[in-house]
């Protein structure tokens, strides 16, 4: 474990010196030649070392080093020449709000946690512990230093990260500091086992802190981290997908009621919400845009994270829970989804009485199949989502269903090809892309989509790693790196290529964190 210094206890560290410049160019080469070995057939030996070049550098240089202590936290934005914070804030990719940037010197392990799965599985992989241990030092610091000692919530997600430069919470957003979870916990095991008081605190947080009212579960998505400050009203599915989760974890290995409490809460709070054709409002606001409006892929989050808290609590919650998820299900499978259309996609907004599309981010209601930005939804994100759900389902007729939609968002994506120069595509794109064809080959063997995901792969390498240096791009046209174009799952997804191709049994699990 990382430890955290007492100032009196840290070295002097001046700005880098010949061996860190050597280094650095040490491992732009390295890249240089494994892209030269993607395009010479050698792509299993490339996925590995494109991820492993990255890992090393972020380890050697994106460790926090600022500040009066050091730790273990892995900066969210670097210059991917130098492998420094950037001098001043960098072009936003497309489709990024300011507010939702870290700082110049932020950490975000929210937004950071599939690049920690990936260092777990490469120590598996090289037979190298330190990938996995620099994962655990990551989380477990930032769990110490970024948690907030009254309200238990974490300087993370959308909003907020942990200032390394001076260790304090950090935003763009002037002075509030909002707490709302851009991805569940996925690390609530391994933190708990490091540090249980710490993390049952954060479940309580969210408890306490962030549910306004807790007989009738009314909450907002946003809530002050360094105070009692819970709003009301905009109660998405989405961050009360991850809340469930999070208490049915703490739930298992508490055995506290509380927990046990806010989930039925919770759960019969959007029982309540769904209106006869099983769809309900994305929010309780009263505002005019917001009302009748239904977001189809918070629903169906929801009803994955409801079928596997399910699995963790007692039998009369876990029914209510297969109650919620079950009718979401059927809410979401009635809608006339057609991902392998071009011209379509996911229905991802809809008037909430009719069913009818609803136009919305500058679209006809549809997902998009390129081009991500705030609030817009992409077909592969839905690809995955359904890959979850048919998986929890099986051969039930709603699982055959799922199914069915994830193979036609798989075969558009084989036809329909990305435009880097056209659009400035996040680096996350491509790997949910790579990802969403790995699953399509999963679920029947057909080698067409194990073909297309070494296409995408290899055009990623070559759009995202382009020569200055190890890191991938935040976007096709930018050139810094920044954590929050999720190019952790890129990489999370050229490892799992890479197990495909090398004939390894296949361990790395289809990630569906990005909604």
């Amino acid at each position: 474990m990382a430890r955290v210094h007492d100032p009196r206890e840290r070295k002097a560290r001046g700005r880098f010196g010949l061996f860190a410049r050597s280094c650095r160019l040490a491992v732009v080469v390295s890249v240089l030649a494994v892209r030269g070995s993607a395009a010479s057939g050698g792509e299993s030996t490339s996925y590995l070392k494109i991820a492993r070049a990255c890992a090393d550098a972020l380890i050697k240089h994106g460790r926090d080093d600022l500040g009066p202590q050091r730790t273990g936290m892995i900066l969210s934005m670097l210059d991917r020449r130098t492998l420094r914070p950037p001098t001043k804030l960098p072009k936003a990719p497309a489709g990024i709000r300011k507010a939702d940037r870290t700082t110049l010197f932020g950490s975000n392990a929210n937004l950071q946690q599939n690049l920690y799965v990936a260092w777990l599985h490469l120590s598996r992989l090289t037979g190298e512990p330190g990938y996995a241990r620099a994962a655990r030092e990551a989380l477990i610091d930032f769990l110490r230093l970024a948690q907030h000692p009254d309200t238990g919530l974490l300087a993370w997600g959308e909003h907020l990260c942990w200032d390394c430069r001076t260790d304090t919470p950090g935003t763009l957003m002037g002075a509030k500091l909002i707490h709302e979870p851009k991805r569940k916990v996925q690390f609530f095991d391994l933190l708990y086992a490091a540090e249980p008081e710490r993390t049952l605190a954060y479940a309580r947080g969210l408890w306490e802190h962030q549910i306004a009212d807790h007989k009738t579960g009314n909450f907002s998505r946003h809530a002050r981290y360094d105070a009692h400050g819970p709003g009301k009203d905009y109660d998405f599915p989405k961050e009360g997908s991850y809340f469930i989760d999070c208490w049915s974890r703490a739930l298992q290995k508490s055995h506290d009621r509380t927990f046990l409490e806010a989930i039925r809460v919770l759960a019969q709070r959007y029982l309540g919400k769904l209106n006869d054709h099983d769809r309900m409002d994305f929010d309780s606001t009263t505002r005019p845009e917001r009302e009748n409006n239904c977001i189809t892929i918070q629903n169906l989050g929801l009803a994955i994270e409801c079928h596997d808290a399910a699995t963790r609590v007692d039998s009369q919650t876990a029914k209510v829970l297969r109650q919620l998820a079950g009718r979401l299900d059927r809410g979401f499978l009635a809608l006339p989804h057609a991902p392998a259309d071009p011209k379509r996609g996911f229905v991802y907004c809809v008037y909430t009485d009719s069913g009818e599309l609803r136009p919305r981010k500058g679209g006809d209601g549809h997902s998009r199949h390129w081009g991500m930005g705030y609030g817009a939804k992409s077909t592969m994100m839905y690809g995955l989502l359904c890959h979850t759900r048919q998986a929890h389902l099986g051969k039930t007729p709603a699982g055959r269903a799922y199914r069915g939609l994830v193979l036609a968002a798989a075969d558009l994506y084989r036809g329909l090809a990305p435009d880097p120069r056209g659009q400035d595509l996040w680096a996350g794109e491509y790997g949910m892309a790579i990802f969403l064809e790995i699953a399509a080959y999963r679920l029947g063997g057909n080698q067409a989509y194990l073909d297309r995901a070494r296409a995408l792969a290899d055009q990623a390498i070559a759009v995202f790693w382009d020569g200055d240096g190890p890191l991938p791009r935040a976007s096709s046209r930018t050139r810094h790196y920044e954590a929050i174009t999720r190019p952790d799952t890129l990489i999370l997804a050229l490892l799992a290529l890479h197990e495909h191709v090398s004939g390894l049994e296949p361990k790395i699990p289809i990630s569906d964190v990005d909604r």
